[in-house]
């Protein structure tokens, strides 16, 4: 039998469940259960693809230490507090297989170029979405007097998760409009797409996604052009701040980190230590943990809260250190394919591939770095854009080895 990462010679089932994994990408922006649909549409056509060319299947080692985790959670919560409550929930970690997928189908810098340009359309459509539903549905608040004006209630549509995959899609769509544009191609409608998604995103008002994009764009643009740009960029992010609704956010940031706060500053210095004391090697379980646990700890903690808005420290709680180790060994992996992918692509002439596998890497980081104020290691629509870019990083990685 062969393996690895190699062209799969035109097999009508591999180019069916390539298809799919490009569908997967373009639908995970704006609507889970198509993301979740095309991607197990594309791993059963690619379990037919091994099985009829008699191949074994290309397994990084992130894809491994998926597995891993997932067996470290399994025992975790079946032994845990509530096993009843977090057992059930275990098989959203199955949706990573997205990993194992990509790392078997994206074989050529053209299928990493489909992924990305699928992923940033998708994202232009989460953006429509952001720009018309949630004026709406903030409007429809107001007249039915739960606040008290447009702003606020325009604050309260927002969603973490939308403010993420916006991110995700300014910093994709960015990059993109710049390799159209040196290279002379028709550019308009990438920057039209990119004003789209930047106008949804300050409009979801998620502080962490707004900090994280940020970060991204000034990143992107430092590699890709020179200092005029990163003032230019500087200059229209401090234009948002003209905006009260915008300043009113980001002047509430500094509250989050008192004695008096409701939210993260109490979840991690207080709650998540008495649990890892109480539960240090296999924590509480996987999705284990509830609102009444958190207030028997500290009872200043906002209602319906079930999770402590961090990665590291909800794994840490929910998998004890054992499951802190795996994640940070597999997260760690993930970063090794996209910053190997970036240095080998980067040491070709390959302008194009280059800003594929900066990008990828840009999106990784963005997943992780919002990772470490909201834990989006749990959320569902998420978990398929890790899954496709640690994927797509570590075929990447073998390909040009």
């Amino acid at each position: 039998m062969e393996t690895g990462v190699k062209s799969p010679g035109g097999s009508i089932s591999e180019t069916v469940a390539f298809s799919c994994l490009v569908l997967s990408s373009f639908t995970m922006c704006f609507s889970l259960p198509a993301g979740r649909v095309f991607l197990a549409l594309g791993l059963i056509f690619t379990v037919a693809y091994l099985v009829s060319t008699r191949r074994l299947p290309f397994l990084p080692v992130t894809a491994w230490l998926w597995l891993l985790f997932f067996v470290v959670a399994i025992f975790a919560t079946v032994f845990g507090v509530n096993p009843e409550l977090g057992v059930p929930k275990l098989r959203k970690l199955i949706w990573f297989m997205g990993i194992p997928v990509a790392a078997i189908l994206v074989t050529s810098k053209e299928r990493v170029g489909f992924l990305v340009r699928a992923f940033a359309v998708g994202s232009g459509v989460r953006a429509v979405r952001t720009c018309v539903e949630s004026p709406l549905e903030a409007l429809q608040s107001l007249r039915a007097g739960e606040f008290e004006s447009f702003g606020q209630a325009l604050i309260d549509t927002g969603s973490m998760t939308d403010g993420q995959r916006l991110m995700l899609g300014v910093t994709v769509t960015l990059g993109l409009w710049f390799a159209a544009r040196r290279s002379g191609r028709r550019s308009v409608w990438w920057f039209l797409l990119l004003a789209l998604q930047a106008l949804a995103l300050v409009i979801t008002f998620k502080r962490g996604s707004w900090i994280c994009t940020c970060v991204l764009v000034a990143t992107l643009v430092a590699v890709k052009t020179n200092w005029k740009y990163l003032l230019l960029v500087g200059a229209i992010i401090l234009s948002t701040l003209l905006v009260p609704t915008v300043r009113s956010r980001l002047g509430d940031l500094s509250r989050e980190f008192k004695e008096t706060s409701t939210g993260r500053w109490p979840m991690w210095t207080k709650v998540a230590p008495v649990l890892v004391k109480e539960h240090p090697w296999l924590g509480v379980g996987y999705r284990s943990m509830t609102n009444k646990m958190i207030k028997q700890i500290e009872w200043n903690i906002e209602l319906r809260r079930d999770h402590l808005h961090s990665n590291p420290v909800q794994v840490v709680a929910a998998t004890g250190c054992i499951g802190l180790f795996v994640y940070l060994l597999w997260m760690g992996f993930g970063l090794r394919d996209a910053t190997y992918f970036l240095r080998t692509a980067g040491a070709g002439r390959d302008e194009e591939e280059k800003n594929h596998a900066l990008l990828l890497l840009l999106m990784l980081l963005g997943l992780l770095l919002n990772g470490l104020i909201e834990y989006n290691f749990g959320d569902a629509e998420l978990v398929l854009i890790y899954g496709l870019v640690m994927g797509s990083c570590a075929a990447s990685r073998v390909r040009c080895e």
